[in-house]
């Protein structure tokens, strides 16, 4: 019986250490972060419609914020990006050399200029969402570049995958925003930066413990 008590205090023990320990990584990386250039100004420029926005759709600010974060560090003057890879796959899609791409099919891009194919092909706003999502949203592609982007883009999130933000799958739902598909089994992430999930996940944890106070 002595010997079980002295195994059981072993095992408190050892909870309390390894609790004490990610505390204090937690608060690491939340100083880290409060010295990282971009979030006072994604808290300037973003946080009072991020919370509008979010609250209209059911999604959690904290993830959005820190999507912004990832996207554009924050900033109001956004570039516009164009991808090649993008735009190779709605060439061959217009052309009928494959018979969708994502949720298109050939009779979409049908008599569309090559000027436009580009425009579909280019990220916009703080969230860099493609132009061509502006066809799951059913809206012209200019209102997805214009001052509505911002509630475009978190519709687009909402429709997306607005359910694995709901259930607290944010490992999922980054990865889902940048790549399109959930995080792999083997844990090798397809993101374009490796750390994109990792990073993602530690600005939430800024924004929920110093921003929202969560």
């Amino acid at each position: 019986m002595k010997k079980f008590l002295i195994f059981v205090l072993y095992i408190f023990a050892i909870g309390l250490a390894c609790n004490f320990i990610y505390t204090e990584y937690e608060d690491y990386i939340i100083y880290k972060l409060e010295h990282k250039g971009g979030f006072p100004q994604a808290i300037k420029n973003y946080k009072k419609q991020i919370d509008s926005i979010a609250e209209d759709f059911n999604l959690p600010a904290p993830y959005l914020m820190s999507v912004i974060m990832l996207e554009s560090s924050g900033r109001k003057s956004t570039p516009v990006r164009f991808e090649q890879k993008i735009y190779d796959q709605l060439v061959l899609l217009q052309n009928g050399k494959i018979e969708k791409f994502e949720n298109l099919k050939p009779i979409d891009l049908k008599g569309v200029s090559k000027r436009s194919l580009k425009a579909f092909s280019s990220s916009y706003g703080p969230f860099q969402i493609m132009g061509y999502k502006s066809f799951i949203l059913k809206i012209p592609l200019d209102s997805l570049k214009g001052k509505n982007n911002l509630y475009y883009s978190i519709k687009w999130i909402n429709i997306t995958y607005g359910d694995f933000l709901r259930k607290g799958d944010y490992k999922n739902a980054f990865h889902i925003h940048n790549t399109g598909g959930k995080f792999p089994d083997d844990g090798l992430s397809h993101t374009h930066d490796p750390n994109y999930v990792n990073n993602g996940l530690s600005y939430q944890k800024y924004f929920e413990k110093v921003v929202y106070k969560r």
